[in-house]
């Protein structure tokens, strides 16, 4: 079955948010009073959702979901604030050259600040489909892969998913979909990617 559409994650494939999502990390715990050592945040799998990361860091905040959602609103302030941060990876210039050819959806574990993202990239007009943790449960589920197929109509065998981790592997597979592990600022592999899907 020829592949029809691709369906990318953002951070980490489209999105080179590393010092992002570090940065306003590291500002809400100051600002809520949790000493959390910076290289234990830097470790933090962007993967994971917002509030698995909070609870990681800081597990009191476990039993105190007032707490947790007070300080999860801050930081989609602190995300929209420091968005400049933000910057884009090698294979998102490559973006417009595949919108021509396949329909493109993201999915991401992000929840409203995934629009913003794509949007920061110059890239949000070429995805017609954006699926985020508002949608569905975080990847590795794989709800949101499958959401993103029936929005797009089109079978998982048509798919492809492009991820850079094992919660993003684990979602793909789950969904059915050939997934693609890759790091969107590895010059070797973008290329790759880029020579299998454009040619």
């Amino acid at each position: 079955m020829a592949i029809t559409a691709i369906i990318f994650d953002i951070d980490g494939v489209l999105a080179d948010s590393r010092k992002a999502v570090a940065h306003n990390t590291k500002q809400l715990m100051r600002e809520f009073g949790f000493d959390v050592p910076p290289a234990r945040v830097e470790g933090m799998s962007s993967a994971h959702s917002a509030e698995s990361v909070l609870i990681a860091l800081a597990p009191p905040l476990e039993k105190d979901a007032a707490l947790r959602k007070k300080m999860l609103a801050r930081l989609r302030e602190l995300t929209v604030e420091n968005m400049a941060l933000v910057k884009p990876s090698l294979l998102s210039a490559h973006v417009p050259a595949f919108a021509a050819r396949y329909r493109l959806s993201a999915a991401s574990n992000r929840r409203s600040s995934a629009q913003l993202v794509l949007r920061q990239l110059g890239i949000d007009k070429y995805f017609e489909v954006v699926m985020t943790s508002d949608d569905a449960p975080v990847k590795p589920d794989p709800t949101m892969i499958k959401l993103a197929l029936g929005k797009l109509g089109v079978a998982a065998g048509e798919a492809v998913f492009v991820g850079d981790n094992i919660e993003d592997k684990q979602a793909g597979e789950g969904a059915g979909v050939h997934s693609i592990m890759m790091d969107g600022t590895d010059a070797k592999k973008v290329a790759a990617f880029v020579k299998e899907f454009l040619g």
